[in-house]
């Protein structure tokens, strides 16, 4: 098959052309390629793809090696083609670009579908730049490649980095981790949750985009002694019309697991600004994050839970761990423990 290290080189390629390359050894992909993964059609129809836009935020990936990632995106010229809400805080959404970046990293060295397991400390440095024409870039370092002897699959561990155009670090998280399933490993959980309805196919790009979050007036709060919070419960319905599952992915829809990240920060954004006077907080850092189960197209809810909420000396509120649940639509577990564990998960006051 044939291969090639130019992006400007790919760009000249038709369709035809394009899906005769190797992906699997190609040292860098442009923006056809990578729609064309997404739409399996590089012989990975079932297998791992990457979600379809407006989910996936990769222009193009101009370097991928045996140690290095490198990939970017620019926002549109024409603000009115950003499909999202101008006012949509979106740190989860680019963290997912590097889940994302990982777990195709992973499906050149395993034949497989990736599923982000976890990672260790993301810490927002910078707000992300959203306006027109700008440029961010995504930077990863492999850590390790563990082979799975006994399945053939294995997982990769990146750290990451997000950089705006002028080379000035706005996200970092340190050990991205992402394992390739065997396809009748997903399709075991499918069966066992419910997971077969099937999503509508998007017809045209939606436009005025939110992450879906918890329902309002579902919260519930416990307060502990003195100015902290013990818990707060609050509940998300899941259906197969929920937006998301048209795009993440082809032929194998699931919530990503960052949209439940941001779901989880925006409940926390909520409880800052009403009990404890914060004005306009924005997601700051977590130390830990790991996803042990997925959110099928199933219809049922998700519970979110925040334990342990206090503000600190410098006026951030953290709270000590935040749980999903996979719930019937009567409130009954699916699942005992969480499928969702993130810890000291924290926002703070917007500063200039």
């Amino acid at each position: 098959m044939l291969t090639d290290d130019s992006i400007e080189r790919l760009n000249s390629l038709d369709d035809q052309a394009l899906m005769q390359l190797d992906w699997k050894n190609l040292t860098c992909l442009n923006g056809r390629l990578l729609e064309l993964h997404a739409e399996g059609r590089l012989g990975n129809a079932t297998l791992a793809k990457l979600p379809r836009k407006p989910i996936l935020c990769i222009d193009q990936i101009e370097r991928i090696d045996d140690a290095v990632i490198e990939a970017s995106f620019t926002f549109p010229a024409n603000p009115a083609d950003w499909p999202y809400a101008a006012d949509e805080a979106l740190e989860m959404l680019f963290q997912d670009q590097l889940d994302q970046l990982v777990g195709f990293w992973g499906a050149r060295k395993a034949e497989g579908i990736g599923r982000a397991l976890s990672s260790g400390v993301c810490q927002l440095e910078r707000s992300l730049d959203y306006s027109a024409g700008k440029t961010l870039y995504y930077r990863l370092e492999k850590k390790k490649w563990v082979t799975n002897k006994t399945t053939g699959t294995g997982t990769a561990i990146f750290d990451a980095r997000i950089l705006d155009q002028d080379g000035q670090l706005m996200l970092e998280t340190k050990k991205v981790i992402v394992g390739i399933l065997l396809p009748a490993e997903v399709d075991a959980l499918r069966d066992k949750y419910g997971g077969r309805h099937g999503v509508a196919a998007p017809s045209t790009l939606e436009s005025g985009l939110r992450i879906p979050i918890y329902d309002s007036g579902t919260q519930q709060l416990s307060a502990a002694a003195g100015t902290g919070i013990s818990t707060v419960n609050t509940t998300q319905v899941i259906t197969p019309d929920l937006w998301p599952l048209r795009y993440h992915f082809k032929a194998d829809p699931v919530v990503p697991g960052n949209f439940g990240t941001h779901g989880m920060i925006a409940l926390l954004k909520a409880v800052a600004r009403t009990h404890f006077g914060l004005l306009d907080p924005v997601f700051k850092v977590m130390s830990a994050k790991k996803f042990s189960g997925m959110i099928f197209e199933d219809p049922k809810r998700i519970q979110f839970e925040l334990i342990d909420i206090e503000q600190n000396e410098a006026g951030a509120v953290v709270a000590k761990q935040a749980n999903l649940y996979l719930e019937h639509s009567d409130g009954r577990r699916m699942i005992d423990t969480p499928i969702y564990t993130m810890k000291h998960l924290t926002v703070a006051e917007r500063t200039a």
